[in-house]
Order: structure tokens, then C-alpha cells, then sequence
């Protein structure tokens, strides 16, 4: 051994001589990095090496500066903690071996309470030994780490935070594998059981590393690019009703703060035993979740990444992992309690990739991007064949179903990009997303089984809703293939619709529309079948998006395509910004329940045989009727359709309805169906939209407010009536009923 190395050595020295300009840390790092090489890939130790069984048998040997240590295992040997170390003094360690956000700690707080107060960072003495001699074993493979290296035990008892408090802190690029099957057990982290030097329970990395108020107890990696997180049904749990009751701020069971580049987690179980906590623990009891830090402390600046970025969590995959029993069982609607949480990404975040995970009982939401933001775009986030359950014993102190809905985008965020395919989601199965009023592009929602249920129990804050995209500017929206027929609860598809297929949807009964707002683009909605063929999708106020200009308005060509559903529509498209525009409106080949739609401003056909039930009212106002229009119970022809003069209306076996005068058939409602058209009253206050019979024309009002004392009698545009704005639809058409 010792002349191979000797021989390596001289070539080193040869290298030297050519090598002035080079510092002599730059030529000691070279050094070990051939050594590295040297020991790790191509030599195979002779038994007369330097090798210990242990740690402990290594710590009491008298080696020297340089010397290469190998140990068997770290308590005993071959219990997997073996490792190959160098052998240096500290100031290599805390300068050369220790990443360089690492190098201090806060180890107390200042008098005033405001940050705590930084020390050279002290040997770890879990990956890292003070030897009895004064010097360190340093690993020597740093990028490469089983987490029985730092003296972890998946034994389901032993106290492995500060373990990974250190492993996850130093780990800024390579491979951290935990042991196939393991349960590492994680208690809070209290006076009793960290070093003497610390007087605070807060991760003693957090200040320099994360910045001031990063202050939680668990571990955290921070300022990372390329690290990867492996085990084989691994578990990382939380000790039973031990989440955080010290005082001290906790966030998660990993936290990831600053700049967290190129992160892939697969084949761990992250347990936060939620089930458990009871009143005296903190809700915020996360498994991952990544905030942003800052770089400011009490004697100046943090370290930041190489090229200045303060805040980025980018190309991050998380699959094959369960996230289970987050929150508490505190007697509040929020039992806190994320799987995944990713507070106020900056807008140069991107690539989030979560699959093939099982998230069950959690506290709020499966996945949430929460708290500040203002519009900043985010690109590439997936969220693809996880399961996400709940089970029945999932319920707080108070017997009450714990749970907020499955996935929030609380962040006022808008994305491109967007993909939620595949997944299966039994429980609290709300997702909202605040928009701010941006414009979230290419979002994908495909191929999800949604069921809604809470078990015959009262819910601790449930969301009533199932998609609530609210101040979302939707642009290049494909909902397909999902199946949420069992899902009781209504949607919005955003502030508006900039193109949209949605297609070949199982969808619950009317209680829980679609609702699309300012659709503009193609809008193409098929094959849908709804629980009960009552309305399916509901269109909403007929004006153009926030962010649409003068050219956008002046090219819009509309387009909206209702075919072969099973299932009804409901919209009214009209409105005082929108008087002239024109879409293209095509309503074909449904069975449905019911229809209640309005529209004036071109032509377009409707065959009443779409309508299933017999005689229930409805209304396809504005459009050219292709078929008989059914009779009421009062023998009045349904739907408010345009007629021709000399046109059969409405035909059975002993009577007939003619048309005798062209022009517009006047509605009559019905119950819930749709609403009759209303008349003229004097000095009577309306809302906007009402439509209303006067002088033998159809009106509708363009605002709300108060009519005045005489009704309506122009033919053509707007008039002010009292102070309601009136717009002019169609005449209106006369029948005659005869005898068969």
C-alpha cells in the first residue's frame, strides 16, 4: 500500500513542477482528489492497512496528517456504516472539507433576541470525527453518502435528527441511499439531547446557511445542485406526539431553503405521524417543504450559490415516495399538514416533477405552492399519476374529518406549462388556484379519478368546491378523459377561457357545473356525460379577458362547440362590452335535460329533440329551431326560438301551431329549468341581463338600476331607460294554434 501511494505521490510531485500558478490549496486539492481516485476505484486494501472495525477503534488510533483510514462499520462492523476517511486538522475541515455555507452556526441568541450569534462551525462527530489526537477524520467521499455513515440507525427507536441534521446540511451535490426497509425515527429536537455548545434548539446551520428567521429544528438542505435521495421503502418518521411542543419554530420533516437545483427523491416514506399530535403541537407539521430563505444575518450576509442566485427551486423530481399523516389533530378547521409545500416560488422556479407517489391523510393538502406572489410565472410543474386517500380514521380530536382539498396554488401564481394526468384521489379532493389575474398556459388536466367523501363525518375546514381557478386567465386549457362522476362538488375553470377541449368527461349531476367564464378561442366540449343530463358546463359573463387589447378584440374569432354529450349548457352571450361580437355557436347531437342559452348576434341552429325529458321548459333563445319545438303543460311551444312566417312550430295529435308573423318566440319557464321572460314595469329596479317583453319587442338590459315611467319602443341598438341601459333583440313572432 504504502509504496503505491508513495508512487501516485511522485507523479503528484512531478505534476507540481509544472504547475506554478497554481496555489498550494489549489495543489492539495488536487492531490486529494487523485487519491480519492486512487483509493476508491482502483485499489483493493491489503489486510495490514489501516483499517478499523469501527469509528470508535478509529478515533483512538495515533494517525497522522494525510494518513487513509477505512473502518468496517460505524458501531460495529458491517452494520453498513462503513466509510473511507482522510485524515486532516480542523482548519481543513472548516475550510476545505465543509461546504461553504456550512462553516458557521448559530450556536445562542444575541441580547436581543433578534438572530442567533455565528461561531466557527465545530467538527460534526457523526460523518466527521475528532480523533483522540486532535485531528478529523474527514470522509473522504462526500458525494456518495449512506445515511448509516453519519451513525444513522433504521431501527424504529433510535434518535437520528441530529443525525440528518448534519448529513442533509453538508450534502450540496451527489447521493444520500438510506437502508432498504429502515424506519428512521426523528424526534424534536430539545435541550436535552444536543450538544452542550448550543443553548437553542434551532438547526444550527439555518442562520448561516437559510439566513435569519429560518429558524426550524429539523433538517434542512439548502444552496444544493444535483443531489439525489434514494432508499427502498425507507421511512423517515416522526416520534408519536413529538412534532414540535418546545416553542420553537418547525416547518417540516425536510426542509429545502435558498437556491435547491437538479433535487430527485425516490423510495422514501416520509411519516409525520400526524395522527398522533394532539393540541400541544404546531400544525405546521409538513413532509417536504422548500422556503426561500434570505441571506441577511446579524453580522452581515449569508454565503449565496456561485453565481449570485438567492432564491430558485428548479428541476426537482419526487417520485415512488409516500407522504402520510401531516397536521395534527388539534381541534381546528387548518389541521396543517402538507405533503409537498412550496411557499412563494420566485418566477425563475421551474420543472417540479411529482409522480408516482401515494399521499394518505394528510392535514391540508396533498400539494400546495401557498402564500405571496404577484403573477410571477411559473413553467414546467407536473403533477402526474400519484394516489392521494384518505382514510376513514383520518379526523381530528373533535371527531371532524380533517383536510382542506388535494392541491392549492395559493401563491397568486400563474403557470405554463401545467400538467395533472393520471391521478386517483379519494377524500378531500378540492383544488384552488389564485391566478392574480395572469395568464396560466397549457394546462393539462387528463385522465383523473376524483371521488368525494368524508365518510358520513361533520369536516374540519373542507372546501366546497372541486376546481376553483379563480383569477386565473386560462389559455390552452385540455380537461379530458377524467372521471369525477362521484365528485359532488361545482368548478370554475377560471376568470376566463382562451381555448379549451374538454372531452370525454364523467361528470356528477347539475349540483355541479363547469363554469366557464369569458370564453373566447375555441371553446370544444364533447362527449361529456353528466350524472343526471342536466347542465354540464355553464358559460358567464360574455365580455372579453382582462389582458385582451385592441388588436386582440378586433381579431377575436370566437368559437364554441357543444356536441355529442349527454348533458346540457347554459349561457347567456350577452353583455354591454361584447353588443356586437359575433361567435360561432354550433349545439349538436346532445341528450340532455336541459338547455338555457341565449344569443342574438348570428345565426345558429338548435334541433329540440336534443332534449331528453319530456316537456320540461327550456331555452335556446335566438336560434333557428331545426325540428318541432315540444309543448309545454300549458300547450305553449318551448325554447324561445326564431321563426319564419308559415313555419309549423309545434305539432301533436290534435293540434298544430303555426307561425304567422316572423321573429322571436316568446320564452315561458319553468321551476329550476330556465327563467320566462319577464315584462316591463315601470319604476321597477332590475339587475343586468334581464330580458323582458315590451311593446311587442324583446329587450334586454345592458346594466342594472331603475326603469323609468315609459317602456321601451326603439328597434335598433341602445336606449337609456330611466337609468338602465336597453338593448334591442328581436321582434316578436305571433302563432296560431289549429285543430288536426
Amino acid at each position: 500500500m504504502k509504496d503505491l501511494i508513495n508512487e501516485r505521490l511522485g507523479l503528484l510531485n512531478t505534476i507540481k513542477s509544472g504547475l506554478n500558478d497554481l496555489t498550494e490549496a489549489d495543489l492539495e486539492k488536487l492531490e486529494e482528489r487523485l487519491l480519492k481516485q486512487f483509493i476508491l476505484d482502483e485499489y483493493v486494501p491489503p489486510k495490514q492497512t489501516k483499517e478499523f472495525s469501527n469509528v470508535s477503534e478509529m478515533k483512538k488510533a495515533n494517525l497522522s496528517l494525510n494518513d487513509i483510514a477505512i473502518t468496517n462499520g460505524y458501531y460495529i462492523s458491517g452494520d453498513g456504516g462503513e466509510a473511507t476517511y482522510i485524515i486532516k486538522d480542523y482548519n481543513y475541515y472548516l475550510n476545505e472539507w465543509l461546504p461553504v455555507d456550512c462553516r458557521k452556526v448559530g450556536y445562542k441568541y444575541n441580547k436581543l433576541g433578534t438572530d442567533l450569534m455565528l461561531i466557527d462551525t465545530p467538527v460534526d462527530e457523526y460523518g466527521n470525527h475528532t480523533l483522540n489526537n486532535g485531528l478529523v477524520a474527514c470522509l473522504l467521499n462526500r458525494e456518495d453518502i449512506k445515511a448509516e455513515q453519519y451513525g444513522a440507525k433504521g431501527d424504529g427507536k433510535f434518535d437520528n435528527s441530529e443525525v440528518f441534521i448534519h448529513l442533509f446540511a453538508h450534502m450540496k451535490k451527489g447521493k444520500i441511499t438510506f437502508k432498504k426497509d429502515a424506519i428512521y425515527l426523528m424526534p424534536q429536537r430539545t435541550k436535552d439531547n444536543i450538544p452542550d455548545i448550543y443553548t437553542t434548539v434551532v438547526n444550527p446551520y439555518a442562520p448561516y446557511m437559510c439566513g435569519r428567521s429560518s429558524g426550524c429544528q429539523r433538517p434542512i438542505m439548502a444552496n444544493i445542485d444535483g443531489v439525489e435521495l434514494t432508499g427502498e421503502n425507507s421511512t423517515l418518521k416522526i416520534k408519536d406526539n413529538d412534532w414540535n411542543t418546545v416553542g420553537t419554530a418547525d416547518f417540516a420533516l425536510l426542509n429545502l431553503f435558498r437556491v435547491i437545483r437538479n433535487l430527485k427523491i425516490h423510495g422514501l416514506i416520509f411519516d409525520n405521524n400526524g395522527l398522533t399530535m394532539d393540541y400541544t403541537n404546531s400544525v405546521e407539521n409538513h413532509g417536504i417543504a422548500w422556503k426561500q430563505g434570505n441571506t441577511m444575518i446579524d453580522s452581515g450576509k449569508a454565503p449565496t450559490v456561485e453565481d449570485g442566485t438567492v432564491h430558485e427551486i428548479s428541476n426537482i423530481e419526487i417520485y415512488n415516495c409516500e407522504f402520510k399523516n401531516g397536521g395534527t389533530t388539534r381541534q381546528v378547521n387548518d389541521c396543517g399538514g402538507d405533503g409537498i409545500l412550496i411557499i412563494n416560488p420566485m418566477e425563475n422556479s421551474h420543472d417540479i416533477n411529482i409522480h408516482n407517489n401515494k399521499f394518505t391523510n394528510w392535514g391540508r393538502w396533498c400539494f400546495a405552492i401557498d402564500l405571496g406572489g404577484n403573477g410571477e410565472c411559473i413553467e414546467n410543474v407536473k403533477f402526474n399519476d400519484n394516489e392521494c386517500i384518505q382514510y376513514e380514521n383520518n379526523i381530528n380530536s373533535a371527531g371532524k374529518f380533517r383536510g382542506l382539498g388535494w392541491i392549492d396554488f395559493e401563491a397568486r401564481k400563474c403557470f405554463r406549462n401545467l400538467e395533472v394526468c393520471r391521478n386517483y384521489v379519494k377524500g378531500c379532493n378540492g383544488w384552488a388556484f389564485n391566478g392574480n389575474d395572469k395568464i396560466s398556459e397549457n394546462v393539462t388536466i387528463t385522465n383523473n379519478t376524483i371521488v368525494r367523501t368524508f365518510y358520513g363525518l361533520q369536516t374540519a375546514g373542507v372546501y366546497p368546491y372541486m376546481f376553483e381557478f379563480y383569477y386565473v386567465n386560462l389559455k390552452n386549457l385540455i380537461f379530458k378523459d377524467n372521471d369525477l362522476s362521484k365528485c359532488e362538488a361545482a368548478s370554475r375553470l377560471g376568470l376566463s377561457c382562451n381555448n379549451a377541449v374538454i372531452e370525454n368527461n364523467k361528470l356528477p349531476s347539475s349540483k355541479s357545473v363547469l363554469s366557464i367564464r369569458r370564453p373566447v378561442g375555441d371553446i370544444v366540449i364533447e362527449g361529456n356525460e353528466g350524472a343526471d343530463l342536466g347542465i354540464i358546463v355553464a358559460f358567464s359573463y360574455y365580455s372579453y379577458p382582462s389582458y385582451f387589447n385592441d388588436e386582440d378584440i378586433k381579431n377575436d374569432n370566437t368559437s364554441i362547440k357543444f356536441t355529442n354529450n349527454k348533458g346540457g349548457v347554459k349561457g347567456c352571450f350577452i353583455s354591454k362590452a361584447s353588443i356586437n361580437r359575433k361567435i360561432d355557436l354550433i349545439i349538436e347531437n346532445n341528450i340532455m335535460g336541459n338547455c338555457d342559452v341565449s344569443y342574438f348576434n348570428s345565426e345558429w341552429k338548435f334541433n329540440p329533440k336534443q332534449i331528453s325529458i319530456n316537456n320540461p321548459a327550456f331555452s335556446a333563445r335566438g336560434a333557428t329551431f331545426i325540428d318541432l319545438a315540444p309543448y309545454n303543460y300549458r300547450n305553449y311551444p318551448n325554447g324561445g326560438g326564431i321563426w319564419i312566417k308559415g313555419d309549423v312550430v309545434s305539432e301533436k295529435s290534435t293540434m298544430r301551431t303555426i307561425c304567422t308573423k316572423s321573429g322571436y318566440l316568446t320564452m315561458q319557464g319553468s321551476f329550476s329549468y330556465c327563467e320566462s321572460d319577464g315584462y316591463f314595469t315601470a319604476n321597477a329596479s332590475k339587475a343586468a341581463l334581464f330580458l323582458f317583453i315590451a311593446n311587442n319587442n324583446l329587450y334586454v338590459t345592458l346594466t342594472s338600476g331603475t326603469f323609468g315611467e315609459t317602456s321601451p319602443t326603439h328597434t335598433n341598438g341602445i336606449e337609456l331607460n330611466g337609468n338602465i341601459e336597453v338593448l334591442f333583440l328581436k321582434e316578436l313572432a305571433s302563432i296560431e294554434n289549429t285543430t288536426i
